[in-house]
């Protein structure tokens, strides 16, 4: 293995949350980079997982990546993740990179079917980490099915991402009005009612 420099492998890592053609053209010249470790302790795949960023995840497979549980979340991976719960059921309560809930994987990847085992293994709807709970990858992932899914099984939607929204200025601020919508107006606290005027 041919060695790369740090900064070709954060500047990999960076791209693979969503710069596709950077992250081809630093493969093309930069292999060997492909499962390596940034100072943030992040590869490639976890970053694209992270974001749910199926056509990067796509490339960074074919180039040979590894497939690890949050990654078969994202994608729809039904028989890995039916497999890897079957061997051990806390996997639906697992971690993957940034601490964030193998629930929050499979939102934003879309996989209702995955996000229903999880749930039915015990994973928790409103298990969150700092960046994101499970509705905030709901959201990102862009699912009005997956959103009513979390939604129904008790998900708060008020918990606050890395940036302190809740999951409705999420949509909003990716102006999804149609996902927004599926969210109840934040409650607005009563006005003060103005003194008297003295004449």
């Amino acid at each position: 293995m041919a060695e790369v420099e740090p900064a070709v492998i954060e500047e990999l890592v960076g791209n693979a949350h969503g710069n596709l053609a950077r992250v081809r053209d630093l493969l093309d010249v930069h292999p060997d980079a492909l499962n390596m470790r940034a100072p943030w302790n992040e590869t490639a795949v976890e970053a694209a997982t992270q974001m749910g960023n199926k056509p990067i995840l796509d490339l960074l497979l074919e180039r040979g990546a590894p497939v690890d549980f949050f990654t078969a979340c994202v994608l729809g991976r039904l028989e890995q993740v039916d497999s890897e719960l079957a061997a051990d059921q806390a996997r639906a309560k697992a971690r993957g990179v940034h601490d964030l809930p193998a629930l929050y994987f499979a939102a934003i990847g879309g996989s209702v079917t995955i996000a229903e085992r999880l749930l039915a293994a015990g994973a928790d709807v409103n298990q969150r980490a700092e960046a994101a709970s499970p509705i905030h990858g709901a959201v990102m992932g862009g699912s009005a099915h997956m959103v009513r899914l979390l939604l129904e099984r008790g998900a708060d939607p008020t918990l606050p991402d890395y940036q302190g929204r809740g999951a409705r200025q999420l949509a909003e601020d990716m102006d999804r009005p149609d996902l927004a919508g599926l969210f109840e107006p934040a409650r607005q606290p009563p006005p003060h009612p103005r003194p008297p005027r003295v004449a």
